[in-house]
């Protein structure tokens, strides 16, 4: 269910859009947060004319998040631009993006949204649309009056509602239905995906399940391990949004299953995670983590607790795991002696050319001992 007036990756391609991160000193480095807003942003094909950061405010207005200060400070901006988007680095609720775009003049969307609509381009099986739709849904309910285009009380009076009233609660209703639907469907997914675990363990395939940050080089490195190409290599935040699972070779007659899983993102919203639980139960059942870290890209200590945040909220902090540097062929000599002597029990490897992947193989056997499995 969406609704008309409701932005799509589609719709919003090609439009001049304003950046804006926060100074937070919670929220890490600022300049790091907004280039990967703009990375997000240009994965949907936006036009990223102006970025800022701004300070954070002390205190959130609640009708607009920012002051009226600063909302003049970016109207200007906007004006001189000619941008037709603005970006939120923060959530925002429905009443301040509201208030916003009035005040603005323009569309205005926040981060969680901006996630939402590259998850919407990038699922191509059926369990990853349900995924995705029940994502999408779940933000755009409380919303709903916000596109109030075709919504406004047109001939309503006291005493009585208008026809936009009549079609904002369709919408609601609708929506809500679609939300218990989209739920049954994946409560359907996670029976089946269990139907599957059985059949592995029955058959005691070992599995080592594949996590970390987006873009981070997870199907690249799946694919080198099988040589083939049936995961989506990308270079985009997100390419891989659906599960895929594939028999690894690992040498001396070993076998493992390998699972891909969604890319992970800092401060990743709890209801979209929620919505990819049927996926990300992959981690849950897998016998061996390989937590996959960037080496050459943002900072490393922030891609390490987003990973450790996600195994909180799962409950399987205390899963072996591997942790493996990759794309180590982009960075020099000198920072890889650095990185090897800071995380002297890592594997460094670069999927792209191939190496280190006996030195990972070999890990996974080491790790799965008793568990690899030898094909009769």
């Amino acid at each position: 269910m969406q609704h008309p007036n409701v932005l799509t990756g589609s719709n919003i391609s090609g439009k001049r859009a304003l950046v804006i991160a926060f100074n937070d000193k919670t929220a890490g480095n600022v300049s790091e947060n907004l280039e990967e807003l703009k990375s997000l942003a240009r994965t949907v094909n936006l036009d990223v004319v102006h970025a800022i950061s701004v300070r954070h405010p002390d205190h959130i207005h609640p009708a607009t998040y920012i002051g009226s200060g600063k909302i003049q400070e970016i109207s200007r901006i906007i004006e001189s631009y000619a941008c037709e988007l603005v970006i939120f680095e923060k959530e925002l609720t429905p009443v301040q993006q509201r208030n916003l775009e009035e005040f603005l003049n323009t569309v205005v969307i926040d981060r969680t949204f901006l996630i939402l609509l590259i998850f919407g381009n990038h699922a191509h099986t059926l369990e990853g649309k349900i995924q995705v739709e029940l994502a999408q849904t779940t933000y755009l309910l409380p919303r709903l009056a916000g596109y109030s285009g075709q919504l406004s009380r047109l001939g309503g009076t006291i005493g009585t509602r208008g026809p936009g009233e009549q079609k904002l609660e369709l919408y609601r209703r609708r929506a809500r239905e679609r939300i218990r639907f989209l739920n049954l469907r994946i409560k359907e997914i996670e029976k089946h995906r269990k139907i599957i675990r059985e059949t592995r363990q029955r058959k005691n395939f070992p599995v080592a399940a594949l996590l970390g940050y987006t873009n981070v080089g997870k199907s690249t490195l799946l694919n080198t391990l099988i040589h083939r190409h049936d995961a989506v290599i990308d270079n985009r935040l997100f390419s891989t949004l659906d599960p895929l699972t594939r028999l690894v070779y690992l040498g001396e007659g070993g076998y493992c299953l390998m699972s891909d899983t969604v890319g992970l993102l800092s401060m990743l919203p709890h209801h979209l995670i929620a919505a990819f639980k049927a996926t990300l139960e992959e981690l849950t059942f897998a016998d061996v983590l390989v937590c996959l870290i960037d080496a050459a890209g943002l900072n490393l200590e922030k891609q390490m607790a987003t990973i450790e945040n996600v195994l909180e909220m799962m409950e399987i902090q205390n899963k072996p795991r591997i942790n493996v540097f990759n794309k180590i062929d982009l960075i020099d000599e000198t920072e890889l002696n650095i990185l090897k002597r800071t995380y002297p029990d890592s594997i460094f490897i670069s999927a792209r050319i191939g190496y280190g992947l006996d030195d990972l193989k070999l890990k996974i056997k080491e790790m799965l001992g008793e568990h690899v499995y030898f094909k009769p």
